[in-house]
């Protein structure tokens, strides 16, 4: 049973696995950069490496590599 069905959902996946990348951006690189004092270098890296895969991910489902 496949889950995305028509080109529609195929596409609103991938708009929503990027929104998803961006509030992870803004949640753990530009919040701290906000407020210095709480900067933490250990969250600022995984926050970029997971913002990196999460695009990543959303740019394979809306490519065409991704067949229905």
């Amino acid at each position: 049973m496949r889950i995305i069905k028509t080109e529609k959902q195929k596409d609103n996946l991938a708009k929503y696995i990027y929104d998803i990348s961006k509030v992870v951006f803004a949640v753990a690189v530009i919040g701290p950069i906000a407020k210095p004092e709480s900067t933490d270098k250990y969250t600022l890296i995984v926050g970029v490496a997971f913002t990196i895969i999460v695009f990543i991910f959303a740019s394979i489902i809306d490519s065409n590599k991704f067949k229905q």
